[in-house]
């Protein structure tokens, strides 16, 4: 049966059936129907600002597999929001984040002695005290204060000796939660959460030129390269007028053996993984020695069309040196993962079946319109859908 509709002169929906003409169904205020299930449209949301009672149509990632290549401590963030969305994540821990080997430690932490000597920063401070910590994961705020509370005796005491330093905490986007949960104030955090958006805020703020930021980054060993964001951001420091004072907080290494991920690798190779998720590119560098090469990758997600997405651009511009691969979908909001999910999620919605019938034309009362996918009042201004 077609349905198609048309507004008379008092602007009620009239419905005509099979085409006719006569015997025009006139239904005041009700939707259009549109021969399929129409969108979800709740007004109570979750915490991801979805609808716990959307159905298929509004869930473009519905059933896809999806792989994840973030550290547990992210990736069971990721998972969560992608099950959300209704995709079936495969977590593959590319990296794996830890403490530091005994050596390294100890040099981190005879670090963190010497910056307990220094006195507050509103007191006379001299020109070699630390006056900024650039914090640029959650890993690296835990890291540190894990150390600083230890040398001090405990958490308290850590965080109230920070408190009182004077000296100002930066951090990107939701990772600062870390800091304020136990009463610190993140002092500096950009409204581009990324390394570089952060040495931005502070030449803005007037802070960068003559600051000490001691910046808490990892240690990439077991056959990784360090990716060029760490050193990008502390050249961008040096750049803008600041002493950046590195200080290796974590080990970043391999996170598995290729056998422990060779039933995600079958999926890969079998075309039954829709996309892979990288949030660094630390993660490109390691699933290539888990799926088998970047031949091997490369093949498996050419052949099947595998979509390859990014947690911000600079993630997908290294994504794209470590594979040579082009990477469809970038999040344009990566304060948290909320943005990439979008990214995801507008790709495949774009790809759908029911996407493709939103742009078939229909027959109007006799005239020809673009179906964008708006019915109601707001239909001739909403203009076409763009992804």
């Amino acid at each position: 049966m077609n349905r198609c509709f048309e507004r008379n002169r008092q602007g009620n929906r009239c419905y005509q059936l099979n085409g006719s003409s006569t015997g025009s169904i006139k239904l005041h205020g009700l939707p259009a129907i549109c021969g399929r299930s129409s969108s979800c449209r709740a007004v109570l949301k979750d915490a991801d600002g979805r609808s716990p009672l959307a159905g298929p149509s509004d869930l473009p990632l519905l059933g896809k597999h999806i792989i994840v290549t973030a550290p547990r401590q992210y990736s069971q963030k990721l998972a969560a929001k992608l099950i959300n969305a209704g995709a079936r994540p495969l977590v593959v821990p590319a990296v794996q984040i830890t403490e530091l080997p005994p050596e390294d430690l100890a040099q981190m932490r005879s670090s963190i002695r010497n910056l307990l000597l220094q006195p507050p920063s509103s007191s006379s401070s001299s020109s070699s005290s630390v006056t900024h910590i650039a914090f640029t994961s959650r890993n690296g705020i835990f890291a540190f204060l894990d150390q600083l509370c230890a040398e001090l005796g405990g958490e308290a005491a850590g965080c109230d000796w920070l408190r009182s330093s004077g000296i100002r905490l930066c951090a990107l986007g939701a990772d600062g939660e870390v800091l304020t949960q136990r009463g610190l104030t993140v002092h500096v955090s950009p409204q581009e959460a990324s390394t570089l958006g952060l040495v931005r805020e502070l030449a803005a703020r007037g802070e960068a030129r003559g600051a000490r930021v001691l910046c808490p980054v990892p240690l990439v060993t077991g056959g990784l390269v360090e990716p060029p964001v760490v050193p990008r951001f502390l050249q961008a420091l040096q750049d803008a007028g600041a002493q950046a004072l590195r200080l290796p907080a974590y080990l970043t290494t391999l996170g598995c053996s290729p056998a422990e991920c060779s039933l995600e690798r079958a999926a890969l190779q079998g075309g039954q993984v829709a996309a892979v998720a990288f949030s660094s590119t630390a993660e490109a560098q390691g699933l290539l020695q888990l799926m088998g090469g970047a031949a091997a990758f490369s093949a498996a997600v050419s052949r099947h069309g595998v979509l390859l997405a990014a947690h911000g651009p600079y993630t997908a511009e290294g994504v794209r040196a470590v594979t040579g691969l082009p990477v469809g979908a970038v999040s344009r909001s990566f304060s948290t993962f909320d943005g990439l999910v979008k990214a995801l999620e507008e790709h495949f919605a774009a790809t759908t079946p029911a996407a493709a019938e939103r742009k078939e034309e229909v027959v109007v009362a006799g005239k020809e319109v673009a179906a964008a996918g708006v019915v109601g009042p707001a239909a001739a201004a909403a203009g076409p859908v763009v992804s």
